[in-house]
């Protein structure tokens, strides 16, 4: 910025932004700015509105039809104007450390803003804060994410843009696959990214690190989700990482010391636990698949015993003999 804009003129900046804003397409009449924003006069209004287009890239038009107005199309970069104490400085550097290391992608723009935070952050408050956010120790794993990959997800989310991914699972041939996909939602769950996306009539969700390729076709339109779609409600339903629908009814006795465990953390959106003995709890879940719900159960071996359903219990045994085939091979 050229030059240092007073506290009081940043206040009389986000007032007029936030007048025309409400004004919308209309505009709003010189003399009702100057009233409502407190101008001293109209050259007053004119040099804010040469540092909003020129500083901050705000779109203001003058209609010199009768009545005269302004009329704001875009209002530019963001203009904020703040009061924070030493606490909420900390937050925001813990926050920017943490979101470089969940979404790579952003590290650039992470540094950007921490940048302009501590430009004019006192010199005791910007040591602290710093000295808080090294002290958020982030070993949480977090799947790799190809380059561009996260970002044209979310242009594609906001733009209503079909996607053309080529992408790899590790269950079946794990051979790369193409699909075209109307993307609506990107959540974090189980150390990796994940999106929720129609395809093929369906909603499916794909994992971020398998996505190869991404690109967005000419020839392809957006298919909106299903009216009966919520995001929160779909991400919820899953055990671990795989939603849908809640075909199955799972009851679990689970014996200490992960009884403790299990009872620090919810799940799941429908667990309820019950304290059955000073040494057992007892936990139900409806949930959309077996598979990776007796993953998750043999984690937790030999301190999980599955009351229902019985298909669940027969899953449990076929990977339990597994591991026991694997480790006993020679």
């Amino acid at each position: 910025m050229s030059r240092e804009i007073s506290s009081f003129r940043i206040r009389r900046l986000l007032s007029l932004l936030v007048y025309l804003r409400k004004k919308g397409e209309k505009g709003a009449e010189v003399p009702d700015i100057l009233n409502h924003c407190e101008y001293s006069g109209r050259r007053a209004l004119q040099d804010d509105i040469r540092l909003l287009r020129g500083e901050y890239h705000a779109e203001i038009t003058y209609k010199r039809s009768i009545p005269q107005r302004y009329c704001l199309t875009d209002a530019g970069d963001l203009l904020l104007s703040l009061n924070l104490n030493i606490n909420e400085i900390g937050a925001l550097s813990m926050g920017l450390g943490m979101a470089v290391h969940f979404i790579p992608d952003i590290k650039k723009s992470c540094k950007d803003l921490w940048k302009k935070i501590s430009s004019v952050v006192p010199e005791s408050m910007l040591a602290f804060s710093e000295w808080l956010a090294q002290a958020v120790t982030m070993q949480y794993p977090v799947s790799g994410i190809k380059p561009l990959v996260f970002g044209t997800i979310l242009e594609a989310i906001h733009d209503h843009e079909a996607l053309k991914i080529e992408y790899v699972s590790p269950y079946k041939d794990r051979q790369a696959k193409t699909h075209v996909i109307s993307p609506y939602d990107v959540f974090f769950k189980a150390h990796s990214w994940y999106l929720a996306a129609g395809c093929e009539g369906r909603v499916l969700m794909f994992r971020l690190s398998r996505i190869q390729k991404i690109s967005v076709p000419d020839d392809e339109t957006f298919s909106p989700p299903p009216e009966d779609y919520n995001a929160e409600d779909f991400r919820s339903s899953a055990w671990y990482v795989k939603p849908g629908e809640p075909k199955y009814t799972m009851r679990l006795k689970i014996f200490e010391p992960m009884a403790s465990i299990v009872s620090e953390t919810p799940r799941h959106l429908t667990q309820s636990i019950t304290r059955t003995s000073p040494d057992t709890i007892e936990l139900s879940a409806a949930i959309p698949d077996l598979e990776e719900a007796a993953r998750w159960i043999l984690s937790c071996s030999p301190y999980i015993k599955v009351e229902a359903p019985e298909e669940l219990r027969d899953i449990v045994c076929r990977l339990a003999e597994k591991v026991t085939a694997i480790n006993h091979s020679i």
